[in-house]
Order: C-alpha cells, then structure tokens, then sequence
C-alpha cells in the first residue's frame, strides 16, 4: 500500500487538506480506503457503483483500483458544492462518471448492473437505495455500506433487511466507522 500512496502523494495530499479546511466533507477513512482498494484489487468488479461521492476520495480510491482492467464506476452526489469539488478532484481519472442528483432518482435510470456497490450517504436512506439496488445487482456483487456502528440507529432498518432477506450473505467489520459487507445471492433459497 505504501507504494500506492508514494504513486498518488500529490492527489492524496489534496484531500488530506480538503478533509481538514472545508467543512460537510464526510470522507472515509485511511484504512477504509485501503479495505476498499483491496475488495475491488480482488472482486476485479466491471461496473462499480458509488453512492455519495462527497469530495471523490473514496472514488479516486476505487478509481485506482479498477484502472488496470476497464471497470467503471458511476458515483452519485447530492451536493452541488461536493459534486463540483468532487469534478475538480477527478478529473484526471477516466473510468469515473459522475452524477449529480438523489440516488433514488438516479439508480432506477441506470441500465448496468453492479457487481460491486460502496454506500455513504445519507444514513436513513441506505433502506431505500438497497431496495432499489436489488434489480441493479448482478449476482455475488458486493455491497458495502459505511457508518454501520458509528450511525447504527439511523441504519437499522438497512441492516435487518441484509440480515433477513435471504438475498445476502454479510459480516459486520469494525473498522473506523464500521462496514457491512454484503454479497447478493441472486439464486439464494429464501
């Protein structure tokens, strides 16, 4: 991982700044980032979905991962500020589309399926987008939601529908601000 940061200091280092003078920047962690890094390294997903871009951290993480075999992610930021922010951060990344506007809204047009899905957005929400999700996933994709602990309250609803289901296979990882990690089991007997 260090030769990756020594790679990307400059970009890196960008963001460090941004996290530490501008505020509503709800950035991932460090070590999010890198757990992030290595599930896409691993899964080599095609289509990658991100809901809430923020300032492209997590995006430019996917980014790197995904670049050496043609996937694209598409990311999804409410904020005007943060998707522009976000438009500056990436711009030299090729294999990101951005989109402005509600994920709910958003996710229904999109024609791909996913075969790999990062959430951080609005808490309350992650019900509603990962029923939306449902159609759009191909089967084994992974999902990761964050703030699974840090906002366990306001994402209950998200995870007692992963849990009983029947469409996900999922574990729970304390890290920062908490993961859940789910594959879709598309075939899964309910």
């Amino acid at each position: 991982m260090e030769r990756i940061k020594e790679k990307y200091t400059h970009e890196l280092a960008r963001f460090e700044v941004q996290r530490n003078n501008i505020r509503r920047l709800w950035n991932i962690q460090q070590d999010t980032a890198e757990l992030l890094y290595t599930f896409v390294k691993i899964k080599k997903p095609k289509h990658i979905l991100e809901i809430g871009t923020s300032n492209g951290f997590s995006t430019f993480w996917l980014s790197i991962a995904s670049e050496s075999y043609d996937a694209v992610i598409d990311t999804i930021e409410v904020d005007k500020d943060r998707f522009k922010l976000a438009k500056r951060n990436l711009k030299n990344r090729k294999n990101i589309i951005q989109r402005f506007g509600k994920a709910e809204l958003i996710i229904p047009e999109l024609l791909d399926k996913f075969d790999f899905v990062f959430i951080d957005a609005g808490k309350i929400n992650y019900i509603d987008y990962i029923k939306i999700l449902i159609s759009k996933l191909k089967n084994n994709a992974i999902i990761i939601a964050d703030n699974i602990i840090s906002h366990k309250d306001s994402i209950k609803e998200y995870l007692d529908y992963i849990e009983s289901s029947g469409l996900f296979d999922n574990v729970t990882l304390n890290i920062d601000s908490g993961l859940n990690v789910a594959i879709y089991k598309a075939n899964k007997i309910r």
